[in-house]
């Protein structure tokens, strides 16, 4: 524990100066948080791709267990 004290205090730091309102902050820390994304032609339609592709398999395992689950109840009752 004698060098935890030295990180600890720079993460209150941290958390002070995120806290802060954005007239006290430096330059540099305004510009990295009003930085836009510089997305090019196809970025937008990958982004979209890559978050059905993990969540599709998910959802198609869900329909496919509702789907037996009422099956099974319509031919046991």
């Amino acid at each position: 524990m004698l060098f935890g004290k030295n990180r600890v205090e720079k993460d209150l730091e941290k958390i002070r100066r995120a806290n802060l309102p954005s007239e006290y902050k430096n330059d540099e820390e305004q510009k990295y948080e009003s930085a836009k994304l510089k997305l090019e032609k196809n970025d937008l339609l990958a982004m979209i791709l890559a978050v059905f592709s993990l969540v599709l398999p998910y959802f198609i395992a869900f329909v496919a267990i509702m789907t037996a689950v009422v099956f099974l109840l319509g031919y046991l009752y």
